[in-house]
């Protein structure tokens, strides 16, 4: 090999190398369909992820159309996804990943079956809705906002405080009386938005501006 082939391919390499994926799931394949035909959809995944934590989302690619699906942990290799529409021939299930402020698609996994559309079926989908797909967090039972803020904060690099800010402005009707220290067990919680992220300020400031919200009384 050339001195010149040589430097040419080390440049290659590193031209590709951002294009690397830092995809956070190993795994992942259709265990069971759990729902019969023409019934509200239902399955079963295998995942193997390198981090539990990991933010995800599912949606359902069928028709034409992709429609979110909501999903549960069974286990820590085992997910349940489900959705009010049932599936007609070709569609596929969508894995994203929530990664530097946005979500980038590194899965499909194949649930096809044979059942052909009928009229009915086609007005029936016409009226599902293309819904815009929205960023949840993980929010474990018990789990203390600073837990979940502690998991979140790294990758919007920001401090404890900032996360936890951002996490509480993103969703006020989640916390009893809308005071920051009374997060509701077992509630869903969006993703604070880019916007949110950025407007935060310095930690001393935000660390003061958590302990007023905290000490104040509740409305």
């Amino acid at each position: 090999m050339t001195i010149r082939t040589m430097i040419f391919s080390g440049l290659i390499c590193l031209i590709l190398l951002p294009l690397v994926s830092h995809a956070k799931v190993d795994y992942i394949s259709l265990h069971e369909i759990e729902s019969s035909e023409r019934q509200p959809l239902s399955v079963k995944l295998n995942i193997v992820e390198k981090h539990q934590e990991s933010q995800l989302k599912f949606t359902l690619l069928n028709q034409n159309t992709e429609t979110t699906l909501d999903y549960q942990r069974i286990n820590n290799y085992m997910l349940r996804l489900k959705s009010p529409h049932y599936i007609i021939g070709k569609a596929s299930i969508l894995v994203y990943e929530f990664e530097q402020y946005t979500w980038i698609k590194t899965n499909s996994v194949d649930i096809s079956n044979t059942l052909i559309a009928t009229e009915i079926d086609q007005k029936t989908l016409s009226n599902v809705p293309k819904t815009k797909t929205q960023c949840r967090l993980i929010h474990e039972p018990n789990e203390t906002l600073w837990s979940i803020a502690s998991r979140y904060k790294d990758n919007w690099n920001v401090d404890v405080f900032s996360a936890m800010l951002a996490i509480y402005k993103s969703n006020l009707n989640k916390f009893a009386k809308q005071h920051i220290g009374q997060l509701i067990n077992n509630v869903e919680l969006a993703c604070p938005s880019t916007k949110t992220i950025t407007m935060m300020g310095e930690k001393a400031e935000m660390k003061a501006e958590f302990n007023r919200l905290n000490n104040s009384s509740s409305q």
